[in-house]
């Protein structure tokens, strides 16, 4: 199996390893505290395996993208896709740290919740520290599709029309995420994987 191959099967495991967690998600854990932590309480499981699948999609991603700027035919970009890379990685980042604290903080303010009948002093700012983090990553997603489909444009290891979905799905999507204040069509987090998963997918029809 060529290099090229593998960087683009594992581009396309990132989204499909993210969508395994996320299409159990409910959309009831996201109303207000005290109505959705005593659910959380009662799926505990449900939420572990939907945020250990998308832990895992945090690993994947980057390394495809670290995998795409090492190609033979990305040498000229090089220097442009290893900061397309390494932005995105700095977002994955802080969206595992914010995995984390959903895995572990919220669980113990459910149980907290469940026991006293509201939630525990502090949380509602340790929520909002980790729903900061979430919003970093997706900006330097969007960010990072922009970057990235001006450096493909640069290169010859793809199709140009695929350079310009990156450029165009960066802009858009980061110009939407900001205008929606962070909660409209933009906000799911399985859309930072998307331009990289096409990517992938170009690679392994290449």
């Amino acid at each position: 199996m060529s290099m090229t191959a593998v960087v683009g099967g594992v581009l396309v495991a990132g989204l499909v390893v993210f969508l395994v967690g996320a299409v159990a998600w409910r959309l009831d854990y996201q109303l207000p505290a005290e109505e959705s932590l005593p659910l959380i309480h009662a799926d505990r499981r449900r939420r572990t395996w939907i945020h250990a699948w998308m832990i895992a999609a945090m690993f994947l991603t980057p390394a495809g993208l670290f995998g795409l700027s090492h190609l033979s035919e990305f040498q000229d970009v090089a220097s442009a896709a290893a900061m397309s890379a390494v932005l995105y990685a700095i977002g994955a980042v802080c969206m595992m740290v914010s995995l984390c604290f959903r895995l572990t903080v919220v669980p113990w303010a459910a149980e907290r919740t469940v026991a006293d009948g509201k939630p525990p002093d502090g949380f509602a700012a340790l929520d909002a520290w980790a729903g900061s983090l979430y919003v970093t990553h997706m900006l330097a997603s969007y960010t990072t599709f922009a970057l990235l489909g001006a450096t493909v444009l640069a290169s010859d290891l793809l199709a140009p029309w695929s350079g310009w979905v990156g450029l165009g799905m960066g802009i858009a999507f980061l110009a939407g995420f900001v205008a929606t204040r962070f909660a409209g069509p933009f906000n799911p987090p399985f859309m930072a994987h998307l331009y990289p998963a096409l990517l992938g997918v170009v690679l392994l029809l290449t």
